[in-house]
């Protein structure tokens, strides 16, 4: 089968193969991908990183071949050059050939990184990005993979009970009993999270207040530990 790159800062994975389909996810720069059929301009690929998968146009298809240096996560948006496109923006959790040099990350300051990026369906970038795409992009910086939905990623880990929330732990809500919205506990009561764009609202064991209005925003469901 033949495989590709995301060779831009980012590209939608629609969910049929139509330019009108929902984005399910996107792809971003580096990240490589194996095509598994052909229907008209599109391509069905399954995503190296999660196996997620979904269509790209024929427009968005570059063929991958293999990199002689080591590959790195990019943590913080960047400028580079990429002889295919010229200079492009990328962004935390890209994929850029470098010789890296090993950092020590925290999770939560991190995801303040992300503060105030708005919230859209699908996403994984730094200019829209969803619950769990943002808890996939902050993990995969810290060499942790996750799959890409937040009901996969609520049985990764291991059950932590509230009172025994820790800083980067994830925290995930429900609509009756249905796994709809994940988070990342800060401590002190705080959890950061994607809702609407990146923000940090309170916790409670009853679910997530909004800072600003007081009003629940979303149901506790349960608590993973990944580290």
């Amino acid at each position: 089968m033949k495989r590709g790159i995301c060779h831009v800062s980012q590209i939608p994975l629609r969910g049929a193969p139509r330019s009108s389909a929902e984005m399910v996810s996107q792809l971003l720069f580096g990240e490589t991908y194996t095509i598994l059929e052909k229907e008209d301009d599109w391509f069905l690929i399954k995503m190296d990183f999660d196996g997620y998968e979904g269509w790209l146009s024929d427009s968005s298809i570059c063929e991958y071949s293999e990199r002689s240096t080591n590959v790195q996560t990019q943590l913080f948006s960047s400028q580079i050059n990429d002889i295919r496109v010229g200079e492009i923006i990328t962004s935390m959790g890209s994929e850029i050939s470098i010789e890296g040099v090993e950092t020590k990350l925290f999770i939560g300051k991190l995801a303040l990184q992300f503060l105030g990026s708005p919230y859209l369906w699908g996403g994984r970038h730094f200019s829209g990005i969803d619950c769990s795409g943002f808890v996939q992009v902050l993990y995969k910086c810290l060499k942790v993979r996750l799959p890409r939905d937040a009901s996969q990623q609520q049985k990764i880990g291991k059950p932590i009970a509230f009172e025994n929330l820790y800083e980067g732990d994830l925290v995930f809500f429900h609509k009756n009993e249905r796994i709809g919205h994940v988070g990342i506990a800060l401590g002190s009561g705080k959890i950061v999270h994607s809702h609407g764009m990146v923000r940090v609202d309170n916790l409670t064991k009853e679910g997530i207040f909004n800072s600003d209005t007081g009003v629940q925003s979303h149901f506790f469901h349960s608590a993973k530990r990944l580290r």
